[in-house]
C-alpha cells in the first residue's frame, strides 16, 4: 500500500514519529536539531536518486528516526562531555539495535527500520550492527549514513568542536569507498554544492515548533 495514498496513514505515521523525536529530544537536547537536519538533507539526497516513492518516505521516516536508539542508552555514557571508553562506545552502538525494536512495535513505522538499523554499516564491512559491506547494505541506509555524518561533523560538541562544511566535506571525500558509497558521497557533493556554494544557504538547527511544523507541511 502507497503510505502518502491513505490519510490515515499518512497522520500516523508523521505523528507517531513527532512523539518518538520529542521524547528523544527530552532526554538530549542535541538530538532534535540534529535528527530534523538529517532528515531534511536525506530528503533532498533521494530525490537526487529519484528514488520510488515508497523508497522515499521510507528513507525520510528512517533518517529523521536514525537515533531513535538513544532513548534506551544511560545517560551517563549519551551524555558524557568527554570521550567514550570502549566500553561505554560497545553500549552507545547498541542505540541502532535498539531503535530497529522501538521501531518495530509500530506498523507505521515498520518501513522505517533499514536507515535505523543499517546507518552506522560501513561499505567496507567494518561497521556495525552486522558488518555488513557493498551492496549489502541498503541504499537508504547509506545515504542515511553520509547525511549523518556529515551533520555529526559539522555540529558542535562538549568535547569536540565542529569541523567547518569544507572540512567535513573534504573527509567524506577522503572516506569515500570504504566508510562510505562512492556514489552517495558523489551525490550529496552535489547537493552541497547547489546548497552551500551557489545558494549559500546552512542549515541550522530547528526548535521543536519548527520540526512540527516541517513535519506537517513536508508532504503539502
Amino acid at each position: 500500500m502507497n503510505q502518502r495514498s491513505d490519510p490515515k496513514i499518512n497522520n500516523s505515521y508523521y505523528e507517531v514519529a513527532k512523539s518518538l523525536i520529542h521524547a528523544l529530544e527530552l532526554k538530549d537536547p542535541y538530538t532534535s536539531g540534529h535528527s530534523y537536519r538529517v532528515y531534511k538533507m536525506s530528503k533532498d539526497l533521494g530525490k537526487l536518486f529519484s528514488l520510488p516513492e515508497q523508497l522515499q518516505v521510507s528513507l525520510e521516516g528512517g533518517a529523521l528516526l536514525h537515533d531513535i536508539g538513544k532513548i534506551g542508552i544511560r545517560d551517563a555514557i549519551l551524555l558524557k562531555p568527554a570521550s567514550l571508553t570502549m566500553d561505554e562506545f560497545r553500549i552507545m552502538k547498541t542505540h541502532v539495535v535498539l531503535g530497529a525494536d522501538i521501531i518495530s512495535q509500530s506498523d507505521s513505522l515498520k518501513h522505517c527500520l533499514e536507515p535505523v538499523l543499517f546507518h552506522h554499516e560501513r561499505i567496507d564491512g567494518k561497521g556495525y550492527p552486522h558488518g555488513l559491506s557493498g551492496e549489502d547494505i541498503p541504499l537508504i541506509a547509506k545515504i542515511t549514513c553520509v547525511v549523518d555524518s556529515y551533520d555529526a561533523m559539522t555540529t558542535n560538541r562538549i568535547y569536540t568542536p565542529a569541523k567547518t562544511p569544507e572540512e567535513a566535506m573534504a573527509e567524506l571525500k577522503r572516506c569515500a569507498g570504504t566508510q562510505f558509497d562512492t556514489e552517495v558521497v558523489e551525490a550529496f557533493t552535489e547537493w552541497w554544492q547547489s546548497k552551500f556554494i551557489i545558494n549559500d544557504q546552512i542549515i541550522g538547527v530547528c526548535s521543536t515548533e519548527e520540526l512540527k511544523l516541517n513535519l506537517n507541511q513536508c508532504h503539502s
